[in-house]
């Protein structure tokens, strides 16, 4: 009887989540169509304004009016085929959900309660690329508490599987029961830095950055705002915010940074130049995706080998209805990415600063991303004879496998 209830319950959580992928796609579907429709109106719009032209050119405002609708219409059409974008991305994810049951949950929980951890419901959760999330209800043993990192340490030995706690975990849970998740360690764990210098005869950077940290993946944002200064930092700031806001709801580096552009591109023109420039780290694959909008070229370095990734796409502003392309690399244990802001390269007596800036780095031999900041910074400093005319960021995240890492 149990079996026939676990398989019952197995097939009710598929045909659930089928369910709820037809309803996904089937919203996606119609935020396309609108999407359509906008478009088709634009066009409609100019054809009626090219035929009216050639009789009776329109007034100033008339045209200024007319554009701005289209714009209107331009921008609901892009962030329509954004959110069905997003949907569909989500109605593609193939998902199992498993009780576990059986013998072998009774001896997990009874080996959790040895620790003073009354828990049940253990499920797990097969999803893309096949990686494993595990929820279990738990709570601690009367009158005491737990960390849920203790828990994951504890399911690691028992599962045989190194878990971590995911981040809509509490740090550590009471007498009241609440359901834990965790998930897979990545393969690669990280380490970041970074090293900034202000611009000469300002109090703070116009340059702002992160580095975001979300489903095993780890994102280097880095925005130049327009100037320097409080202005500056301000736009830079929000930028920054709004692209981790983004990245948090689901979306891709490339998507987010076409909705920004989009956004800045109905805004007021001397915002219409700050830039941004994403990398996104995937910490169980090593595969590293970077997209950019006006921004300098990132390095990848290898050993003694480093890559120039550019692409010479246009500040945030100016994107407005497109979006730019990603450039897609693989990276391997011990490898960094090395991301500048424009003012690291400015002033220099050569040429192309970026092929010296590469060759440097090509030279050192710091096996620490903090090293690595710091010596880049000192060297930009160097090369601009020793002033800062404009606000300089260098960010370094380097990716090293998990010791002893059971995925090997």
């Amino acid at each position: 009887m149990r079996n026939e209830m676990e398989t019952y319950g197995m097939w009710r959580s598929s045909y659930l989540l089928e369910y709820d992928r037809r309803q996904i796609q089937s919203c996606a579907d119609t935020l396309d169509s609108l999407a359509s429709v906008f478009s088709e109106m634009n066009r409609e719009s100019e054809e009626r304004e090219a035929d009216a032209h050639r009789t009776e050119p329109a007034d100033r405002e008339t045209l200024w009016r007319a554009r701005r609708a289209r714009e209107s219409r331009n921008g609901y059409a892009f962030y329509m085929r954004q959110m069905s974008g997003m949907m569909q991305a989500v109605a593609g994810c193939d998902a199992q959900i498993i009780r576990l049951g059986g013998r072998q949950e009774k001896q997990i929980l009874r080996a959790l309660a040895g620790e003073g951890i009354r828990a049940r419901d253990v499920r797990l959760v097969r999803g893309p690329a096949g990686r494993l999330e595990i929820s279990i209800l738990a709570c601690a043993g009367k009158d005491g508490s737990v960390t849920v990192a203790e828990i994951a340490g504890y399911l690691s030995v028992l599962m045989d599987i190194r878990l971590v706690p995911e981040r809509r975990n509490p740090y550590f849970i009471g007498a009241d029961m609440v359901t834990l998740y965790f998930a897979e360690e990545p393969v690669f764990c990280y380490l970041s830095a970074s090293a900034t210098a202000i611009r000469e005869n300002e109090a703070v950077s116009g340059d702002s950055f992160s580095f975001f940290e979300a489903d095993g993946t780890v994102t280097a944002i880095l925005s130049d705002g327009v100037g320097s200064g409080d202005r500056a930092a301000k736009d830079s700031g929000r930028i920054v915010d709004l692209t981790e806001q983004i990245l948090d709801a689901g979306l891709g580096c490339r998507m987010a940074a076409g909705m920004l552009g989009n956004l800045l591109g109905m805004e007021e023109e001397e915002n219409r130049m700050s830039t941004l420039d994403l990398c996104r780290i995937d910490l169980h694959t090593g595969e590293c995706v970077i997209a950019k909008a006006g921004a300098v070229s990132t390095f990848i370095k290898r050993g003694a080998v480093v890559e120039r990734v550019g692409d010479p796409a246009l500040p945030l502003g100016m994107l407005a209805g497109e979006l730019p392309e990603e450039s897609v690399r693989q990276l391997e244990d011990g490898d960094m990415v090395i991301l500048v802001s424009d003012g690291v390269l400015q002033d220099w007596a050569c040429e192309d600063s970026e092929f010296v800036l590469a060759r440097q780095i090509e030279r050192m031999i710091f096996h620490s991303p903090v090293d690595v900041a710091n010596a880049l910074l000192r060297f930009a400093i160097g090369q601009s004879q020793g002033r800062i005319r404009d606000d300089m960021t260098v960010l370094v995240a380097g990716i090293w496998k998990n010791e002893g890492n059971v995925f090997e």
